[in-house]
C-alpha cells in the first residue's frame, strides 16, 4: 500500500515470500517516497497467475498495478525473485522504471563446476525417468524425487509449482543487456542463493550499473540485519552520489 509522498517507489519481495519480508527496509523510506508494496501474484493475497507463468508474464501483471497509481515512474527495489520481474519490468515498460535497486538477484546463471553440471543433468535426467514411470506403469517415482532432489521452494511450490521451474530456468542476460535505466546491485557476501558472481555477471552486461557486495551478510538477513547497509548505499544512488 502506497505511504508518504515525492519520489515513488516500487518493492518487488522474493520467492515464497510477501511484501512483509521488505517491509523493514521500505519502512525507512516512509517520510522521503512514496512507498509501495505488493504481494506478487501467487503469493499473500493476490491471486496467482496461470499455471506456468514466466518473469514476463509477472512484468505485464506489475505494470498493470503500477499504472493504477497514477502514473510517473519508480524505483524499483527487488529481492531475489523480485529482481527478475524488476529487470523485465525496465526492458519492457522503460515509460514507467527510473532506476533500478537490485538485492540478491537472481536471473543470470551462477558459474558452476563441470562436475556440478553433470550432476544437476544426471538429476534432472532421472526425474523425467521417474515422471515416465509413473504415468506408464503407475508408480509413485517422481514424489520420491521430488523428496530428494528437489529445493525446498521446489517442494513447496504446490500450484506454482510450474511457473517456478519456468522461472528458475529462465536467463535475463539478453533481457538486462537491453536496459537503460542506472541499476544499483547489492548482494551479501555469504549468500548462498545468489551469489555475489551474479552481480558480476550483472554489472558486466548493464550498461549502467554499480555493484556492492556487503561482507557477513547471506540471502535473507540482508534485508533484516543488513537494511541499514542497504540504505545508505540506496540513498548513495538515488541521491546521485
Amino acid at each position: 500500500m502506497p505511504k508518504g509522498g515525492g519520489p515513488q517507489i516500487a518493492w518487488l519481495h522474493g520467492w515464497g515470500l510477501t511484501h512483509e519480508s521488505l517491509v523493514g527496509l521500505a519502512q525507512l523510506y516512509e517520510r522521503s517516497h512514496g512507498n509501495h508494496l505488493f504481494d506478487l501474484p501467487g503469493f499473500g493475497r493476490t491471486n496467482m497467475l496461470a499455471q506456468g507463468a514466466g518473469t514476463k508474464d509477472y512484468a505485464e501483471a506489475m505494470a498493470g498495478a503500477l499504472k493504477l497509481l497514477g502514473g510517473g515512474k519508480f524505483t524499483l527495489v527487488g529481492h531475489s525473485f523480485g529482481c527478475r520481474i524488476a529487470v523485465r519490468l525496465a526492458a519492457e515498460y522503460p515509460e514507467l522504471v527510473e532506476n533500478l535497486v537490485l538485492i540478491s538477484a537472481a536471473g543470470i546463471p551462477r558459474s558452476r563446476s563441470l562436475a556440478w553440471k553433470m550432476r544437476a543433468r544426471t538429476i534432472k535426467l532421472m526425474g523425467r525417468l521417474a515422471g515416465l514411470a509413473d504415468r506408464l506403469f503407475g508408480t509413485a517415482y517422481r514424489p520420491r524425487w521430488a523428496r530428494r532432489y528437489g529445493s525446498a521452494d521446489y517442494r513447496n511450490a504446490g500450484l506454482l509449482r510450474k511457473t517456478f521451474l519456468r522461472v528458475v530456468n529462465e536467463d535475463l542476460s539478453q533481457v538486462a543487456a537491453g536496459i537503460s535505466q542506472r541499476v544499483l546491485l547489492i548482494y551479501g557476501a555469504e549468500d548462498s542463493e545468489a551469489p555475489p558472481d551474479i552481480g558480476e555477471k550483472y554489472a558486466a552486461l548493464l550498461p549502467d550499473a554499480r555493484l556492492h557486495v556487503l561482507p557477513g551478510y547471506g540471502h535473507f538477513d540482508i534485508l533484516e540485519r543488513g537494511k541499514h547497509q542497504c540504505q545508505r548505499l540506496i540513498d548513495e544512488f538515488l541521491g546521485g552520489g
